[in-house]
């Protein structure tokens, strides 16, 4: 049986170090390359093939959350992913598997828990180290279902019409012309809009957007 390939990425040498030691002496494993670029990971996995990217999320130069949604889109690449992190919020590990990663991984637990999520996720199985589980994963996702389904009831027709256009990439003129309606009257509902989700910018319009299904992910 031929060992799984895996390819590590994490900004701190030290950490790269520590799990290279670590999957060297599982027989199972074969580490094939590591990087602390995040803007050398995509032409290192479409050179090396790994069967299983370990990722931290706090890459510099380039988001973890940005090399996943990468790879999930190449159709070419079939790295599964286990994200390594410090973080414990769970919104960090749905964010990353609803981007295609397979598995979560918390720094602080013991390397056998990263052991496990890079032969499960190789098997095309999640996996989630503690404290997640996918029950409490499922929880959080359908509690912030529920948060954006009361936002878009607080919104007035117009008001959803204008966060759709925004998301779609309209300017506030583009927008008045398809509404017929002023400019004006568009960055009235803009504020109103943005008052009342609490948006900051067109970034996290567009997300909850996309999220919601009212505009396609391109």
């Amino acid at each position: 049986m031929h060992p799984i390939t895996v390819y590590l990425a994490d900004d701190h040498q030290i950490v790269i170090k520590g799990i290279s030691s670590v999957v060297q002496l599982d027989p199972e494993l074969k580490l094939v390359g590591f990087t602390t670029d995040s803007t050398k990971i995509i032409e290192e996995i479409s050179n090396k093939k790994p069967q299983v990217l370990v990722l931290d999320m706090a890459m510099p130069e380039i988001p973890g959350i940005e090399i996943i949604r990468t790879i999930r889109r190449r159709r070419s690449f079939f790295t599964r992913i286990v994200v390594f992190s410090m973080h414990k919020d769970v919104s960090y590990v749905a964010q990353a598997l609803q981007e295609g990663a397979l598995g979560f991984v918390v720094k602080d637990v013991d390397t056998a828990y990263l052991i496990q999520a890079i032969k499960t996720v190789a098997r095309k199985q999640q996996y989630l180290s503690p404290p997640f589980t996918e029950q409490s994963v499922q929880r959080y996702l359908e509690q912030v279902k529920t948060d954006e389904d009361n936002i878009l009831e607080h919104l007035t027709r117009r008001e959803r019409e204008v966060l759709i256009l925004i998301a779609q990439g309209h300017s506030n003129s583009e927008i008045a012309g398809l509404l017929g309606i002023s400019v004006r009257t568009v960055e009235k509902h803009r504020f109103n809009m943005m008052k009342k989700t609490d948006f900051k910018n067109k970034i996290e319009i567009t997300q909850f957007a996309i999220q919601q299904g009212l505009v396609d992910s391109k």
